[in-house]
């Protein structure tokens, strides 16, 4: 995703030059202002995709004078994506720093986030290291530190950790200002619950010496899904279970109420509609977090399908409540059972500005048996 700039062509960015790429089960965000001066701030990012569920991630200060950003970016991203080693990677800029008369000391993060195994392995070049903040507190890493790049022998030790759902891990230089530093990491701490990029902008703000270059990388829990009897006294206790995955996945209060709303709906009909005329049965649901940041749900059940009433009432307003706030709603019937589907967007807009509830006879876009 990296370009190599000509040389002696400056690389005005210190962020990655490409969007940031989207990766399974890892939201990403990151935060720093244009380079204007690479003579006197030289710091830089870059996030690299490594495919199975993996990111590379590295923040640096520090360059030689002669060596455009874009230049290191790319010799970061080709030592990432094979054999996915941060120490290899920083022994890459150690030995193009050392190739230049008079080099300036510089410092690196180096770290490879698995999103499918919840492991971190990372490395780093001066006094600096990630820090993970989450649910459990934070915790700045330890065993992966070596020498500044372009000073002694350019080999790096690296570590490996696990990285629990719902948390973040944040990378950037740390420097000499370590009252600055111990400022943003509380800060992190405190507001660990925000999604990664509130937490960007607010780090950006606590940041203290200029402007700082940040990546930050959340863990975001693996799918919900339960099968479950369709008996009303369980949903409650499905709210609850959303509600902490929710958290965990950093969605905003708004997407969060919307979620859980949508979701208690549609297993509500499975719950008081398919098993009317019969046994009572049961309903599987599942709620995934795409790449996109929104939130997909689908649930099931297994009994008979019956069309809402010309005039519904009160209650039995589900399927209207659902097409409203959701967007790909679908609603599939044939003689196994209902499965409704549909996408909670990641920043859903306000009440007043949402389309109006179609017709009933849009509530559904396939399906046989009753639904006409």
């Amino acid at each position: 995703m990296s370009e190599v700039s000509p040389a002696g062509e400056s690389d005005p960015y210190s962020l990655p030059r490409s969007p940031l790429p989207q990766c399974g089960r890892i939201a990403l965000a990151a935060v720093g202002a244009p380079v204007m001066d690479e003579a006197v701030h030289s710091a830089w990012a870059e996030v690299i995709a490594l495919g199975d569920d993996r990111v590379g991630l590295v923040v640096a200060d520090g360059a030689p004078r002669a060596v455009p950003v874009a230049q290191l970016r790319h010799l970061v991203a080709e030592a990432l994506r094979e054999p996915h080693s941060p120490a290899r990677a920083l022994e890459a800029l150690g030995q193009c720093f050392s190739q230049h008369p008079n080099p300036a000391a510089g410092t690196a993060q180096c770290a490879v986030l698995d999103g499918g195994a919840g492991t971190l392995l990372w490395s780093a070049a001066g006094p600096s290291a990630p820090l993970v903040v989450g649910p459990d507190g934070r915790r700045l890493l330890t065993g992966g530190d070596g020498s500044a790049l372009g000073r002694a022998d350019g080999r790096f030790r690296q570590s490996e950790v696990a990285v629990e759902a719902g948390a973040t891990v944040v990378l950037g230089p740390r420097g000499a200002d370590d009252d600055g530093f111990d400022d943003l990491a509380a800060a992190a701490a405190r507001h660990h619950d925000l999604a990664p990029d509130d937490l960007a902008a607010l780090l950006a703000d606590t940041a203290s010496g200029g402007d700082p270059v940040l990546l930050l990388a959340r863990l975001i829990p693996a799918p919900l899904a339960e099968r479950l009897p369709a008996d009303p006294r369980r949903l409650p206790a499905l709210r609850r279970r959303l509600g902490t995955w929710s958290a965990l996945a950093a969605l905003s209060d708004d997407t969060t109420a919307d979620l859980q709303l949508m979701l208690s709906e549609a297993a509500t009909n499975s719950v008081e509609h398919a098993y009317r005329d019969g046994p009572a049965g049961e309903f599987v649901y599942s709620v995934r977090w795409r790449e996109d940041g929104a939130v997909r749900v689908e649930v099931q059940d297994f009994g008979r399908w019956r069309p809402p009433p010309a005039d519904p009432g009160y209650r039995g307003r589900g399927l209207a409540v659902i097409h409203t706030l959701a967007d790909e709603v679908t609603l599939e019937v044939d003689e196994s059972g209902t499965r409704v589907a549909f996408t909670v967007p990641g920043d859903p807009p306000p009440l007043a500005q949402r389309r109006p509830v179609p017709g009933p006879a849009q509530w559904w876009s396939a399906g046989t048996g009753d639904a006409r």
